[in-house]
């Protein structure tokens, strides 16, 4: 259908009217540049950065960093503390701060955006500032500008419209690669986290208090999305060499003017304006420089995340990263107990994916858990045959069963365990448990005797329900299971069985070889196994026709 020559017209006029309004905001960019008596036009600027059309709003931004960045780098918005009340410089440099203020948040508010295309020149344009602010307050001594870092950390945790490309800049781009920006991440996001929550110890926190389950859920998405990225935590203080705002100095310390760093601060905002002021008193060239310093902060940060309030989702994504990504770099691994001994009891996916994690804590790092064995052998139920991180699990507790040391009671209560439940199990489950018995009886051959039992034995002792695998009487039982799945409908599954038949010569499974096995795989290798010779038939084809 045509479009309406009304509303063509209308739209070539807002594109018009676009191209007339950016040129107008570079000549009034180009009249701030040529003197300073036109600073005035720093207002309309300001309300351009507020309009419908994208472009007008780029082109805004733009033009404002432009004019802001001279300032900055030249200490324009700097105020003497020796300043009158009648002196007309620092009067200027007070009306360019608050218009400066208003810039920066206005850049914050961007990051909000539905529109990538200023979602990330925002970000840009905020982390440019960030450098320029940093250099300026470094002149005696080295001090990140991290007042305004923590308003953009904010505002892109508190985001709604986190959009993909927004979150591949900041992450890989950004915090990913410099080292100063990926420490004071860190540590501005587990102070919004906790002052999300109120249980951050400020003046306002009263006032604060907790705030709305929506913004918590989004502050852990996006704070979890940036951290789930984050792949460049430092292993060597030797690696430490990557910096954003210039490389911290390592020389004598000379008098910090840190105590001005407050010309950037947003006065309304009092607790991330003491936090601000906080890092850069505290965090010179010392913290960036030290590797337990960064292990800290993303220790800090990680304990506060987990604080959120956690979905079926987010537990599974973390537990299935916990023990590659985030316990090597943590200080003291032991914070993370009470998450994965939780996680551990809580049952189904949940318990198998937080097995790994909790098992790297008790052989690395001394945690007692005396009822890992006992919880282990409970995960052993119907569901697990039919879970999808099955595959995960029985990989796990090869390890975890592997020492030749474990009593040869709880071994056998593994082994009779896994029998019972095969007899119920989908053929891509028994092709699991079937190898893993024959590596278990292998490894600990005290347990033949559940193979190589009495004859007269007419009933079962195994007893299947009791919780504790010391007590359930499997060692004194047999393993008739697998004979019965001698007899399995599946040929795979019945051939596999009758290896217990035999001599136990042959070396111990593979593991890996099975644990990827589903219908589908078994049905396709059965229509494409070559057949020896013509399949039998019950009757013969009809000839003569």
């Amino acid at each position: 259908m045509a479009v309406p020559k009304q509303a063509r017209a209308s739209s070539n006029s807002a594109v018009k009217n676009g191209k007339e309004i950016v040129e107008q905001i570079r000549s009034m960019e180009s009249q701030i540049a040529e003197s300073k008596t036109n600073l005035n036009n720093l207002a309309p600027l300001l309300q351009f950065c507020q309009h419908d059309n994208p472009k007008v709003i780029h082109a805004a931004i733009h033009a404002l960093f432009r004019v802001f960045s001279p300032m900055v780098s030249e200490g324009e918005l700097r105020v003497s503390k020796k300043a009158t009340e009648g002196d007309s410089k620092a009067a200027v440099a007070m009306w360019l701060r608050e218009n400066y203020k208003k810039f920066t948040k206005r850049l914050c508010e961007l990051l909000d955006s539905t529109e990538p295309g200023l979602q990330i020149p925002a970000l840009k344009i905020l982390l440019d500032l960030v450098k320029l602010e940093s250099a300026d307050l470094s002149r005696q001594e080295y001090n990140f500008a991290n007042a305004l870092y923590l308003k953009t950390v904010e505002s892109l945790l508190y985001s709604t419209n986190m959009s993909e490309p927004l979150m591949q800049e900041f992450s890989q781009k950004f915090v990913g690669f410099y080292d100063d920006l990926r420490f004071y991440f860190l540590k501005n996001a587990a102070f919004v986290i906790n002052v999300a929550l109120g249980q951050h110890p400020t003046k306002n926190q009263k006032a604060i208090g907790k705030v709305s389950q929506e913004k918590l859920a989004v502050l852990l998405d996006n704070s979890f999305g940036i951290l789930e990225s984050l792949n460049s935590m430092p292993t060597d203080a030797k690696e430490l060499d990557e910096f954003w705002a210039g490389s911290p100095d390592t020389g004598a310390s000379k008098k910090s003017n840190s105590g001005e760093m407050s010309q950037f601060s947003d006065s309304e905002d009092e607790d991330m304006e003491e936090a601000g002021a906080a890092s850069n008193k505290s965090t010179g060239k010392g913290p960036l420089l030290s590797l337990h310093s960064h292990r800290r902060a993303f220790s800090d940060c990680w304990i506060a995340v987990l604080k959120l309030p956690f979905t079926q989702t987010m537990y599974k994504k973390t537990l299935l990263i916990i023990h590659k990504r985030i316990i090597p770099h943590l200080p003291r691994p032991v914070v993370l107990m009470d998450f994965l001994t939780d996680s551990y009891n809580s049952g189904g996916a949940i318990s198998l994916l937080a097995l790994k994690g909790l098992f790297v804590l008790i052989t690395e790092h001394n945690l007692d858990y005396p009822d890992f064995f006992q919880k282990l052998y409970l995960l052993f139920d119907h569901n697990l045959m039919h879970a999808k991180y099955r595959a995960r699990f029985f990989s796990q507790v090869d390890i975890f069963l592997s020492s030749p040391l474990l009593p040869a009671t709880l071994v056998a209560a593994f082994i009779k365990r896994m029998a019972r439940l095969s007899l119920s199990s989908p053929p891509a489950s028994i092709v699991i448990t079937v190898p893993f018995i024959y590596n278990l009886l292998k490894r600990h051959p005290t347990c033949m005797q559940l193979i190589h039992g009495s004859a007269n034995q007419t009933n079962d002792c195994y007893d299947h329900s009791e919780r504790d695998p010391m007590k359930c009487n499997a060692f004194n039982s047999s393993l008739w299971e697998l004979q019965t799945l001698q007899n399995h409908f599946a040929p795979n599954v019945a051939t596999l069985a009758k290896i217990f038949n035999e001599q136990f010569t042959k070396p111990s499974y593979n593991l890996e070889d099975f644990l990827d096995h589903t219908y589908s795989s078994m049905f396709r290798n059965e229509l494409t196994k070559k057949r020896r010779g013509e399949a039998a038939v019950a009757l013969e084809a009809p000839t003569g026709w």
